[in-house]
């Protein structure tokens, strides 16, 4: 069974090591990231680029995962409902089942001292944003996850809805 891993989370928060933790686990799995398609077509993560040529390249991806019976992590931020529901649809469009979402709702100020020490920090004012937009409109199932988690979570009865 191929699954989708959608990681929600501001910049800091842990997605990209988790992405890299869950990979290691398994033997079959690719990390879809848009940072690493800016990496690949614009040889810089920090160039925000044309994103509907950068979702076209995730889009093959999936594709190309699907084909391959593989598993994908999507590490993004997807702070805001549509974008998790884009990437949802698309999952499901590629035959991904169960689609996770996996939320690392890391308090603000521990996001906030990780990006200090990352190579390539975000500004500060774009994290509190992005941080302030999830705390008002959090990851549902309703969105169309089959199961919402926070791998913070101790036990079960704390994962989301």
């Amino acid at each position: 069974m191929t699954e989708a891993i959608i990681l929600i989370g501001v910049p800091g928060s842990g997605k990209s090591t988790l992405a890299q933790a869950i990979l290691q686990q398994t033997s079959n799995a690719v990390i879809v990231s848009p940072d690493r398609v800016r990496e690949q077509l614009y040889g810089d993560a920090r160039i925000q680029g044309n994103w509907s040529e950068i979702w076209r390249e995730v889009e093959a991806a999936f594709a190309r995962a699907s084909a391959d019976r593989y598993s994908v992590i999507y590490d993004a931020t997807n702070y805001r409902a549509e974008y998790r529901r884009k990437v949802i649809d698309l999952a499901r469009r590629y035959g991904f089942d169960p689609i996770r979402g996996w939320w690392l709702n890391e308090p603000l100020w521990v996001c906030l001292l990780r990006n200090q020490y990352r190579d390539r920090q975000v500004p500060e004012d774009v994290i509190v944003e992005m941080y302030r937009h999830l705390q008002l409109s959090p990851p549902r199932l309703q969105e169309g996850f089959d199961y919402l988690l926070s791998p913070l979570a101790k036990n079960e009865s704390e994962w989301i809805d």
